[in-house]
């Protein structure tokens, strides 16, 4: 299969499931979507984004080697919506390697107080939250900041007020 050619044949749910499928665990065809994600065009970017949050959520083995090219792609000027919101979803599903744990929660953090897509913000807190599970005296801020949060999103998210709230509940067990 051309990974391109697919990625950019259509733009749908079941097209994402057929290339994730395809990829599966294969690591070189892992590595291979990476490259598009990472060095594609505006469009093969953005199309692709989406596929690798699906092979992360089915194959969380396969992200912790582009780890660093995740947080790089992040800081770049213009980097399309969706792919920030899919490498957020994407670090849901994985355990943060060590050495990035601080620079992925501060990352997320600063998602939470900004302008963000609401998917951005949502998928945040949950990274965040998984993040306080590591490190338990990151609670008390996280906390606070996701009452924040809540409070200002309270009559435009129905998405951020049930995660917020959720998370909440389990940061004071």
């Amino acid at each position: 299969m051309n990974l391109q050619q697919e990625i950019l044949k259509e733009y749908s749910k079941t097209n994402v499931d057929k290339i994730s499928k395809y990829v599966g665990g294969d690591e070189q065809r892992f590595a291979e979507l990476m490259q598009l994600f990472l060095n594609g065009d505006y469009v093969t970017t953005q199309r692709s984004s989406w596929i690798l949050s699906e092979c992360a959520a089915n194959q969380p083995f396969l992200i912790p080697p582009f780890f660093k090219n995740f947080i790089e792609k992040l800081h770049e000027p213009n980097i399309h919506d969706s792919a920030r919101r899919n490498i957020i979803r994407t670090w849901q599903f994985i355990e943060i390697p060590d050495e990035y744990i601080g620079e992925v929660y501060d990352i997320c953090f600063h998602y939470l107080s900004s302008k963000e897509a609401i998917a951005v913000i949502v998928f945040s807190m949950t990274v965040c939250h998984n993040i306080t599970k590591i490190i338990p005296d990151l609670k008390q801020e996280l906390s606070f900041m996701i009452e924040d949060v809540v409070l200002k999103h309270q009559n435009s998210s129905p998405a951020i007020k049930s995660r917020g709230k959720k998370i909440l509940a389990e940061l004071k067990k």
